[in-house]
């Protein structure tokens, strides 16, 4: 296993970044890396650094005047396992000093997976898993490999089983596949009404799940890349996928390089996954931010309660992919601020408020440690909100911190609650079996109805 990986002086990388490994540690999702970033910010350019070995040539184009492309990785005794560079300066051929084992080389699924439904040579989805070492990242498989694959898998009856019952942890409505033949063999897919048609048809989306879930399925032990498993993917199925992909990210490292939150879970950087987000200065020269919680997230985290489930959701996931974020307290101030339409359209609320005056320094850490360079904090008028601007200000200078002459985003009148009976106790703790009422018979009816 790996702890991290650096690189410089190769193409938008100029001084030497690193990027920061999960190590997987039992948690779900413990062993998950991600790579997050906008479009044209160096992400591919690390998957494909990850792979480079000796014997490989660099482009003049690739080349930086600063000094020498030089990739190094460590494992997590801190000991530089691979260390690949130029066999001299002014060359362009690679060498590595150490070099890499064949079951320590990064297994890589490119975000290219269309495939061809014929089947050829005899391979196993183990031969997939080994074969897609020496695949580019901006490249794809052979397509007759993962027909072939499939094939095998569907010569055993078990683990026919094992396999359609993986894919339909992702895909429920996928119903079986066979080999087929006519003139050769090829990979067929059956339909609920018992029609069969050749695999050519599926969608993308189908065919990337397939994919993924054959290097999975091979349980090898080597660290595995998957670029962009998003692709042509609905929100749910991407939750799911994700989801078996955590599950195999408790015992075995996993990087995902992704732009879509929905495959970012902070139950899992709570468990150990690491966030790296690739940032581009000027369009000119990339960064990589590491993001490993500590306890500053996790106090920003602990606001994410019952009472407010939404603080790091979907939007608020938005901060790993963008810039220029504004900070307010409250849902409140996000949808009276977007109902007046005055803010630039390149400033983005961040989620829904931090929940609290005293949260701001704790998202104002999290937005430097990922490299944010435009963000800003709004806050009330109060002599305790004045106290919390100078703290600000002094804490985190290459920030802008504003603050209201009033003391709320609205006029708000006193209010006083009708004492009301529930479930719950007024902490949120569920209540004694005979105080609960129908509550059980009514969760039960609605999993009955949903198909639980």
């Amino acid at each position: 296993m790996y702890s991290k990986f650096t690189l410089e002086h190769y193409r938008s990388f100029a001084e030497e970044q690193t990027l920061n490994f999960a190590a997987p540690r039992g948690g779900e999702g413990s062993g998950i890396t991600y790579i997050v970033g906008e479009n044209n910010s160096g992400k591919t350019t690390v998957i494909e650094g990850l792979r480079l070995q000796g014997n490989k040539m660099i482009r003049a184009s690739e080349m930086r005047a600063e000094g020498n492309p030089t990739f190094k990785l460590y494992d997590t005794e801190n000991v530089l396992k691979r260390d690949v560079r130029l066999v001299r300066s002014g060359s362009y051929q690679l060498k590595a000093d150490p070099d890499l084992g064949p079951d320590d080389v990064f297994e890589i699924i490119p975000s290219r997976r269309h495939w061809n439904s014929n089947v050829g040579h005899a391979y196993s989805p183990q031969m997939i898993a080994d074969s897609s070492v020496e695949v580019e990242v901006r490249g794809q498989q052979p397509d007759h490999i993962f027909s072939s694959a499939l094939e095998i898998i569907e010569k055993s009856e078990e683990d026919y089983s094992i396999f359609i019952a993986l894919v339909k942890r992702v895909l429920p409505s996928f119903t079986t596949f066979a080999t087929g033949f006519e003139d050769q063999k090829f990979i067929e897919y059956g339909t609920s009404d018992g029609k069969r048609h050749r695999a050519d048809f599926l969608g993308d989306g189908v065919i990337s799940v397939l994919r993924i879930l054959a290097h999975l399925y091979a349980e090898t032990k080597r660290p595995l890349v998957i670029d962009e498993p998003e692709l042509s993917l609905h929100p749910l199925a991407q939750k799911r996928l994700l989801k078996v992909i955590a599950e195999n990210a408790k015992k075995r490292q996993i990087v995902i390089s992704t732009h879509s939150p929905y495959f970012v879970s902070w139950d899992y950087i709570n468990n150990g996954a690491v966030v790296n987000k690739v940032t581009k200065v000027e369009d000119a020269r990339s960064q990589i931010h590491s993001l490993k919680l500590n306890e500053s997230y996790e106090k920003l985290l602990n606001g994410a309660n019952w009472q407010q489930p939404f603080l790091m959701d979907v939007v608020a996931k938005e901060i790993f992919f963008h810039d220029n974020f504004l900070f307010v307290e409250g849902q409140e101030d996000v949808g009276l601020l977007k109902q007046d339409g005055q803010l630039n359209d390149e400033i983005n609320l961040f989620g829904y408020g931090v929940r609290g005056k005293n949260a701001f320094k704790f998202a104002l850490k999290l937005a430097n440690d990922l490299g944010i360079k435009n963000a800003a904090v709004i806050l009330d008028m109060g002599e305790s909100e004045s106290q919390i601007k100078a703290s600000l200000e002094r804490d985190f200078p290459e920030y802008k911190i504003v603050q209201w002459q009033k003391e709320d985003i609205r006029d708000k009148d006193e209010y006083r609650s009708k004492a009301k009976k529930g479930y719950f106790t007024t902490k949120g703790e569920k209540k004694s079996a005979e105080e609960l009422d129908d509550y059980d018979e009514k969760i039960r009816i609605l999993n009955e109805y949903f198909g639980r």
